[in-house]
């Protein structure tokens, strides 16, 4: 499923229809708009922005991983981590089962490329990138309490699986990046309202120091 995805999204840029591209795109955020409503409630302005943003994603994605052989991963983690991102903002939550979701296609698509092309070393390399992200998150967690929650030491876990698939530099970056966007955000936060306990959001600086690192580590 996750091949024929890629294939897809590839012919249409192949053959110069990027607005199909884009058309996914919206297809996408309109399913994410409804997916979210238990979360947050759109205006109907809001959902309207939200089907654009995924479709600019979508194209800007097809565009960049045409010729990755994991392009639904990133489509995958682009979209979900939008999704993440917003319910972070609005409830300062990372639910459990779209951290869970934002895993499974990923890790499909990770398996599915193990299977067809058995030389590769990304499943591996993914598997044991979260292994250590989660162990060295979940020491952390019990060392320094209230430091982080639970949903963001999953969320990087998950973030490693990605990060594992490009290879270890893309590992260490993510971890980099990830903890100073959420320490300038803590900042902020804290010279905002001098309160040490206030709760921010770390989700959306763990996503974003993720597809730094991404970024970075792909051509």
């Amino acid at each position: 499923m996750m091949s024929a995805l890629r294939e897809v999204m590839c012919m249409l840029i192949d053959h110069g229809h990027p607005i199909l591209a884009g058309v996914l795109g919206v297809v996408a955020g309109l399913v994410l708009a409804w997916l979210l409503r238990p979360w947050t409630s759109l205006p109907p302005i809001s959902v309207i922005g939200l089907a654009v943003l995924t479709s600019v994603l979508s194209v800007l994605i097809a565009y960049r991983f045409a010729e990755d052989p994991v392009l639904p991963a990133w489509w995958w983690l682009a979209v979900t981590g939008l999704g993440l991102a917003l319910i972070d903002v609005s409830y300062h939550r990372l639910p459990h089962t779209w951290v869970l979701a934002m895993a499974a296609g990923g890790l499909t698509v990770f398996v599915s490329r193990a299977i067809t092309e058995p030389a590769s070393t990304g499943l591996v390399r993914s598997l044991l990138a979260a292994l250590a992200v989660f162990a060295g998150g979940l020491v952390l967690f019990l060392a320094v309490p209230g430091w982080m929650g639970f949903g963001d030491l999953t969320t990087a876990t998950v973030l490693a699986l990605y990060w594992g698939q490009v290879g270890w530099p893309a590992v260490l970056l993510g971890v980099i990046a990830s903890t100073l966007l959420l320490g300038v955000v803590a900042a902020q936060v804290w010279v905002r309202t001098r309160d040490h306990s206030s709760r921010l959001a770390a989700g959306p600086s763990l996503i974003l120091g993720g597809w730094i690192s991404i970024l970075t580590h792909t051509s």
